[in-house]
């Protein structure tokens, strides 16, 4: 029997045929929940409630189509409906809304655009042949694809956004930065994770390290912060080098993209670049030893599907780290599913 939450409320327990249909449904319930936040519609209601009418005329949708999409993402815990027909927007579908700390919107619709859709279709293929889908469906790595299509990699690069934010309260809260001289954001996106630092470590010095297609959202998040003075973007791909003399050199979700071999690679431009003194942060999650429901799994499946990377254990992390001229000091764990792992140059 598995237990069933909605709308973080413990429901009872669902026989094996109810977790089956859960399993058959999901993606109709991820695109759902994907489509909503497009359309806006968790903004739209706010902290009120609507009716599915008004919901339509705000969003510009069809009224029958909304009145469906909003009861059948209350069945999922994302609207309540009180009233008779008004809709209001749960814990859970604040995380679908902008203006949520924490929020997941940009991560919902990035993780449901074109190439990952298309990609997660072949998951038997990956399965078959151990190798990313993108290059098959599409003709071009992932990240070669967000090059190429640069307005859904500015979206990609808001969703991984969401996901530093997600993590950033928690890193800082388990993690000190503090005594650091400049730290470098290795493959660091716009670079979201440097500056909730920098806010709170006002005598360190930020880098961003991440190929050409984020400069442009890059720089304007770091102006948009007031941190010109402090923190810069250079456009580098990190499997050819990366910037001397950082003391703090920081892999942010960055080594589960990719397999040993090319992890390696990076590791080595990093140890070849960092400061005698310096350390090497990765945040990540970690696979733990026994298998329990844990959202490091799927990620896993994720990483197999679009980039040919995976998951690691801690002991795994030491291994890579090993083969690149590092020795693991520590693994921190975090009040969020990612750990700040530690590494010394040796």
């Amino acid at each position: 029997m598995s237990t069933e939450v909605i709308a973080g409320h413990e429901q009872a327990e669902l026989s094996p045929d109810r977790v089956a249909i859960r399993l058959l449904t999901g993606m109709w319930a991820m695109q759902a929940a994907a489509s909503a936040a497009r359309l806006g519609i968790p903004d739209i209601i706010g902290d009120g409630a609507k009716t599915p009418d008004e919901v339509a005329k705000a969003a510009g949708t069809h009224p029958g189509a909304t009145r469906r999409l909003l009861r059948g993402l209350a069945s999922l815990g994302v609207f309540s409906r009180e009233d008779g027909e008004r809709y209001r927007v749960t814990d859970v579908g604040r995380f679908l809304r902008s203006d949520t700390p924490g929020s997941l919107k940009d991560m919902f619709i990035g993780e449901s655009d074109t190439v990952h859709w298309r990609s997660w279709e072949r998951l038997d293929d990956a399965v078959r042949t151990g190798d990313p889908r993108p290059k098959a469906v599409f003709g071009t790595p992932a990240f070669d694809y967000y090059g190429a299509h640069p307005e859904e990699g500015a979206q990609f690069g808001k969703a991984m956004e969401n996901v530093s934010k997600f993590a950033a309260t928690a890193v800082l809260g388990a993690y000190d930065f503090s005594g650091a001289r400049t730290i470098m954001d290795v493959g660091g996106g716009n670079g979201s994770m440097t500056i909730a630092i920098l806010e709170r470590t006002p005598e360190v010095r930020g880098l961003v390290v991440d190929l050409p297609y984020i400069e442009g959202p890059a720089k304007e998040r770091i102006r948009a912060a007031g941190l010109e003075s402090r923190m810069r973007f250079e456009p580098v791909n990190f499997f050819e080098r990366v910037p001397q003399g950082a003391d703090v050199q920081m892999l942010k979700f960055i080594l589960h993209d990719w397999n040993d071999e090319e992890s390696v690679q990076i590791l080595k431009n990093c140890r070849a670049a960092i400061a005698p003194d310096g350390r090497l942060v990765a945040v990540e999650m970690v696979v733990p030893e026994q298998i329990q429901p844990d959202f490091v799994h799927v990620m896993d499946l994720n990483m197999l599907v679009m980039t040919g990377g995976l998951e690691r254990t801690a002991k795994e992390y030491e291994t890579l780290f090993a083969k690149a001229g590092f020795r693991l000091s520590r693994v921190v764990p975090t009040e969020s599913p990612f750990s700040v792992i530690e590494a010394r140059p040796v």
